[in-house]
Parts: structure tokens; sequence; C-alpha cells
């Protein structure tokens, strides 16, 4: 007897285990647990800052050979940058070098200190090589006399940082042993979760709360990006404006635009213009769950941990914090893949439907569409599915989608021009790309949304797929994805693309790893590599989880066009066109004025009413010639003569010759990146 309970001690324990009140009771302790490990610890003084580390030098000190350094910013390397600017002088010519400080061992043989790495960029610096190498070395010089052994450039404030949020505090403690804990807790939680009885509801709701906490808090940051702007302004004009006006000379289908039309009805914050994309971006998670159940008939608890990844990967709540419709992209990109994979093992009418619904609203919405169309198509192919299945309902989609895809050649077309830019200026954001160096971004922004874990499994979960033929979905999905990216590749050269455009297609390897095939690996081990892949997305550190929550220190926007607007000269002038689109944005603001595009003169100048107030961008960064720093200087001196002008000028947009008629006007007001000077009638 002793015997027979013994050999069914393993059965009762599996019993046990399965219990449901047992797996909610280990769901809520894990949650306690990664809760205690990210709780904020009490207030302390800020104790060293950037300046600090500085001093002797400061801001505005010389630093070497007549060099002024500017106030510090945090930069997209984990880093900080500072911008040591000279004027024409007994000291040399006018000079501008951008300097790097990142974590020591993190860029390859460049001067160190105890803790960090400083490196000039050359790209970004105008400047002789001797000065570089000087004002480089006198400011690893003097942050090495207090370099005590600290950490990463990212832990140490900036002196004029504001205080983060709770919500930043709490992901800032996402740092050492916690990168990996937290993120394992996580996922085993809501592994459990969604091996429960009604499991794939729970994880759903439950990724939603979590996406839109992560996405829809502090959403009232100031503007960096001029294509925010740019959006609502477009989504401003009437309806029909925007499908048949206007709205069709945009880079971009005009479903985005009646979506911010309506936002628009709410009010013209920023966090009202951003909430659409939040929204979106909260609902890929729970798609990636639904799209798993439609699949497989359960996503279970590989699909609650791929959508986990999708919810809290920074990459992803960074790009859904913006005015942009690459997280409804994703979304529709989840939803076409998980339709066309049901409609290849099951056909249904509502499959149909809902496939030539989706196909139609990725013409509309983004001009990748057509890439992932041939990418899903590809995948069944790959799959030896008989396409008859989806032929119909993609045909139809693409039917209804065609207006979108002959304005996509439309604007291949007029990209024509940008990309005869980009070739003889190959540093603009949009340059002169070879596919190796393209292949390469888009890998890096790949890593940055989904870490290297997923792409190694939902690689593995394919070659197993190509031998058996039994489970499309990661076929569909990783056909989409990998058809996307050697498109963007090759567009690179007739337009203008960048490696960030990917992120509207990484959620379908997030779908692709739920839905990975059971055969050889079962559902655990899937699971487990999942959770790992996870903890490996936040051990990398970039972006840190607390960033989006970060004041951007180029939001400088906001503070000059509050001076502008109390100051009494009525042309502001902003060298690069991009910035005058945000200064007009916070001047409406500013003036309690409805949030529109300006009247546009045949000068080109923006005309504010009833302010009166004339906005002159010197450069069209797109049109750009051998002439143009020659035609902007002359434009300048001229509005100069005509009386008093504020100009703006970027560190990221500098002309020699515009720049020596700014060095001779007053500076107002100063950012880490930018300044606002006034000139009066004398400048020469």
């Amino acid at each position: 007897m002793a015997e027979r309970e013994w050999r069914g001690a393993p059965e009762r324990a599996r019993a046990f285990a399965e219990k449901p009140w047992l797996r909610v009771f280990l769901v809520g302790m894990l949650l306690v647990a990664a809760s205690f490990l990210l709780r904020p610890g009490a207030e302390t003084p800020k104790k060293t800052t950037w300046e600090d580390l500085l001093l002797p030098l400061a801001p505005g000190v010389v630093v070497a050979r007549g060099y002024h350094l500017s106030p510090p910013r945090r930069g997209e390397e984990q880093d900080v940058i500072f911008t040591a600017r000279r004027e024409a002088g007994p000291e040399g010519p006018a000079g501008r070098i951008e300097l790097h400080v990142v974590e020591r061992g993190q860029w390859p043989g460049v001067r160190e200190t105890k803790s960090f790495g400083v490196a000039y960029e050359t790209p970004r610096s105008t400047a002789p090589t001797e000065d570089q190498e000087a004002v480089t070395q006198a400011l690893r010089d003097a942050i090495d006399r207090n370099d005590t052994g600290l950490g990463p450039p990212t832990s140490i404030p900036l002196a004029a940082e504001p205080e983060l949020p709770l919500l930043g505090r709490v992901l800032g403690r996402l740092v050492g042993f916690r990168r990996i804990v937290v993120p394992a807790l996580l996922a085993l939680a809501m592994g459990l979760l969604g091996s429960l009885p009604r499991g794939d509801a729970l994880v759903a709701a439950s990724l939603l709360a979590l996406g839109l906490v992560l996405r829809a808090l502090h959403l009232d940051m100031p503007f960096v990006h001029d294509q925010d702007v740019q959006r609502l302004f477009t989504g401003s004009l009437p309806l029909g404006e925007i499908l048949t006006g206007k709205g069709l000379e945009d880079r971009h289908p005009p479903l985005w635009f009646v979506v911010l039309h309506v936002a628009g009805k709410f009010g013209d914050s920023e966090a009202v213009l951003r909430a659409p994309a939040v929204i979106a971006g909260a609902l890929v998670a729970p798609a990636i769950v639904w799209g798993a159940r439609l699949v497989r008939g359960r996503a279970g608890p590989l699909g609650a941990i791929a959508a986990l990844l999708v919810a809290v990967s920074p990459g992803f709540v960074v790009h859904a914090r913006e005015v942009s419709e690459i997280p409804l992209f994703g979304l529709l990109v989840v939803v076409t893949c998980a339709l066309a994979a049901r409609l290849a093992e099951k056909p249904s009418r509502a499959a149909r439907i809902g496939l030539a619904a989706s196909t139609a609203l990725l013409a509309w919405t983004y001009y990748l569409a057509p890439l992932v169309i041939a990418g899903v198509l590809l995948g069944l192919v790959a799959a030896r599915k008989p396409l008859r299945s989806v032929a119909l309902p993609i045909g139809v989609g693409a039917a209804l989608g065609a207006p979108a895809l002959v304005l996509l050649g439309v604007t291949v077309v007029r990209d024509h021009g940008a990309r005869e830019v980009a070739e003889r200026f190959p540093d603009l954001a949009w340059g002169s790309h070879a596919p190796i160096p393209m292949l390469l971004g888009l890998l890096g922004e790949t890593v940055s949304c989904v870490g290297p874990g997923v792409p190694f499994l939902v690689g593995t979960a394919v070659m197993f797929e190509l031998r058996t033929r039994r489970n499309v979905g990661p076929m569909v999905a990783v056909g989409a994805a990998l058809v996307t990216a050697i498109g963007i590749t090759l567009a690179a050269k007739v337009a203008r693309v960048q490696t960030y455009y990917f992120v509207a297609v990484a959620p379908a390897l997030a779908f692709a790893l739920a839905v990975a095939p059971h055969r050889y690996i079962p559902t655990w081990a899937w699971s487990l590599f999942g959770g790992a892949s996870l903890s490996l997305l936040f051990s990398m550190g970039a972006p840190r989880a607390h960033r989006p929550y970060v004041p951007d220190a180029d939001a400088f926007m906001p503070r000059f066009a509050a001076i502008a607007a109390s100051r009494s000269e009525r042309r502001i002038v902003t060298v690069a066109h991009y910035d005058a689109t945000l200064l007009v944005y916070y001047l409406q603001r500013a003036a309690n004025a409805p949030v529109a595009w300006p009247r546009t003169e045949v000068s080109g100048e923006f005309l504010l009413e009833p302010a009166g107030r004339r906005i002159l961008p010197l450069v069209q960064v797109h049109r750009m010639d051998e002439a143009t720093k020659e035609a902007a200087r002359d434009h300048l001196l001229r509005a100069i003569a005509e009386g008093p002008t504020l100009v703006i000028e970027r560190d990221a947009f500098v002309l020699a010759q515009v720049h020596d008629v700014l060095a001779r006007c007053e500076v107002l007001s100063e950012a880490p990146s930018a300044r606002l000077v006034s000139c009066g009638g004398g400048a020469r």
C-alpha cells in the first residue's frame, strides 16, 4: 500500500500544482516581488551632477583654444553630450565640436577616465582636428579629476534636470540584477496567468492595462520632432481637404490624419494628439493574444509572454508616445498575419471579411503595406499552403486601398529630388544608405524593440516549420517582417526611408513567437526561452525603460516661443524649416489661437494672424544645393535690414555663412542644442 501511495505521489503533486487558486496565488506573489524590487527608495539630495564633474570647468567657460562649453544634454547612446563653440577671432576661425561621454569601454580606443570614455564625433563637428583633440583632452582631464568611480552616464543627474515623475523613478530602478530578475518575474507571472482557465482573456485585459499605463502617463511633454506638428496641422484640416487636397501632399497615406482630425475635437495639446498612438500601441499586445488564440485555439503561456514583451518593450513604448501611425500599423500587421494564417488552416466568412478590411486599412495607414502583403503571401508559399484561400480577400483589400498605393508611387517620384540632395549631403537623416549599413540599422531597431533573443527563437521556429509545414503562423509573420526589411533596404536608394520604419512591423516577430510550433520543442520550453528573451532585452539597456518620461533637452521650442511672444520683433527666422513648424505650433498655443497650418506667402514665410508675426525658414533641407548656404545668408541679411529679427539656430544644422552673421547678434536664450538670438538692423 505504501508503494502505491509512493507511485501516486507525482500525479497528486501535478494535480495540486494545476489548481487555479495556487496559480493565482503564485501570480500575486511574483507581482509583489517585482513591485518590491522596483519600489523607489527615499529621495536623497543630488550629490554629484555632470556640472560638478566638470569643475573647475563649467558651461560658458573656455575649455581650450577659445572654445566655450554648452550645458550638457542626454544623448541617444546612453551618453551625455557637450557642445564646444568658438566664434571667429584671434584664437582662430569659428568652430563647433560635439563631445560625447559614454560608459567606460563602450567605445574602444577613445580617451577614458575611471568610469567614462570621452570622444568627439567627427560628422557633427566643424573644427580643425587639432582643436577637436585639444578640447576633448581638456574635457577628459577635467572629468578625470572629479571621477571617483561612478556609475554609467545615465545614472548621473544634470543640474537643470527636473525631478523624474513616479513612474520614471520606478522604472529607473531597472539597473543591475533587477534588469534580469524583474522581467523574468513578470514573464513567469504572465505565463502562469495564461495557463489559467479563461487565461487568454485575463492576460489580454492585464496587458491592455499595463500598456496604457506605460504609454499614457506624462504625455504632456513638449514636442521635439517637427513631424509630430506637421501631422497634427494636416489633421486639423477639414475632412474633404484631408482626403482630396493638402492631405494627399504628405508623405503618408491620409487615414492617420483622419484619426488626428477626430482626436482634435478634444483639444490640441500634446497629450490629446498623442492619445491615438497610445491607444493603438496598447492594443498590440492584446491583439497578439487574440491572434495566437485564433490560430492555435489558445494563446496560453507562450502567447502571454510574447505579448508581454510588446507591452513593456521601451522601443515600442517610445514610438507609441509620438504623433505617429506606427503603432496603428503594427496593430494592423498582427491582425493581418493572424487572419491570413487562420484562413490558410480553416477558412471562414468572418476571417475573409476581416482580412479584406485589414489589408485595405494597411494600405491607407502606411506605405509599407505592399511589402507586408507580399511577405504574407511569401510566407504562405513557403509553408506550401494554397493561396486561393487568401487571394480573394487580399485582392479585395488591395482594390479598396488602390488609391493609397497610387499615392505611394507619387511619393516615390516626389522623393527623387530629396534623394539627389542626400547624395550631395550624406549626413542628412535620410542620407545615402548603402545596403549593408541599412541592414545593420534595421537589425539594431529589431534588437531595441524585441531584443536579440526573439529573432533567434523565431528563426528556430521557422526552421522547424520548414520541415513540418504544419503551422503556417510563424511563416506568415516572418515573411511579412523579412520582406519589409529587404524592401526598406532596397528603397533607400530611391526614396526617403529610415531604419525606424521597421518598428511598425516588428510586432510580427512577437506574434511569430506566440504561435511557435510544439512538435519538437514543448510549450513550457518555448515559454522559458521567451521569458529569457525578455530579460535579455532589458539587460542590454537600450533604450532604458525610464527614458520616455525624462524631459528631452532638445524640447526647447516652448521656451523660445514664450520669449518670442513677449518681444516686439515681428519677424522670426529659423535656419532649418523644421524649426519653423514647431515654432508656429507653440506661438499659436501661446496666443490661444486655433492650431492649424498658417498662411504661407510666395516668399515662403509663414504669416501668423492676427498677431502679424512672420516666420521665415531659411533652408528647406530636402531642397538643398551647393548655393544654399550663400542664399540663406543673403535672405537673412535682407530680413535683418528690414528691421529687428529673432533667429533660431540648431547645433544639428549650422551653416557657416549664416553662423558668421549670427555671431554678431545678441543671445537671448540658449539650450544645450540651440540658441535664440536677436539681430538688429546693423548686422553685416
